[in-house]
């Protein structure tokens, strides 16, 4: 049985795998699912990986699947890079696949300007916090969209536009599978950029962006095919 610590994209928490853990611990898994730390000035990329690092070490983790939605993608990339003998796998969903040195923004441009337009909006335009936004563009619709924005929460800027620091040199890097999400156009490049550079690639076709909410028991299927 696997291990899976589960790592959530932007604006949400533990709570969003809130679909997917049960099923996972039903097959016979240990499952974690850590909440990064809220936005606060001083809060960035570093700070959630640091904080998945002091999870694994925390509770002697070895052997485990890192898993990382979205921007969690970001997050679990620097942990492997930091406990590479302890994370038995990264697994990608629908997710940022950086390299040392490459940021949130850097990587999609686009989602800065979307950011950017959003932040405007609000009536405290604080400049270092990112709203949350565009739920309905992740094949979210009524209910799920309701509880979904309902929990969302503001994220620090500096998660996004932190760069990926640099792996110790010389320790090796844990394999790693990408699961693309076959209804989603966000990270479509991505995927194949994964698969370029080794990565295992399955899809969960159809799929929207936030699957783990819409089609939660697939993405518990397709993880289970990872252990």
């Amino acid at each position: 049985m696997t291990t899976f610590v589960l790592v959530h994209g932007s604006w949400l928490g533990g709570w969003a795998w809130e679909r997917v853990a049960p099923g996972l611990r039903a097959s016979g898994h240990t499952v974690l699912c850590p909440s990064l730390a809220p936005a606060e000035p001083g809060v960035g990329l570093r700070t959630h990986i640091t904080e998945i690092v002091g999870l694994i070490d925390r509770h002697e983790l070895t052997d485990v699947t890192l898993v990382g939605h979205s921007y969690g993608g970001m997050v679990i990339t620097g942990a492997g890079h930091e406990r590479p003998r302890r994370v038995r796998q990264l697994v990608y969903l629908d997710a940022f696949f950086p390299s040392p040195g490459q940021s949130a923004f850097g990587l999609q441009p686009r989602l800065r300007d979307a950011c950017d337009a959003a932040a405007a909006l609000r009536p405290e335009k604080e400049a270092w916090l990112i709203p949350p936004f565009g739920f309905e563009t992740m094949g979210l619709t009524g209910a799920d969209l309701e509880w979904v924005t309902a929990r969302a929460k503001p994220m620090s800027r500096a998660t996004h536009e932190e760069p990926l620091p640099d792996p110790v040199s010389g320790r090796p890097r844990p394999p790693a599978t990408y699961i693309g999400c076959g209804g989603s156009p966000f990270f479509a490049g991505t995927a194949k950029t994964a698969r370029r550079r080794g990565a295992r690639l399955l899809t969960i076709e159809g799929a929207a962006h936030m699957a783990s909410v819409t089609d939660p028991e697939r993405v518990c299927a397709v993880l289970g095919r990872t252990g």
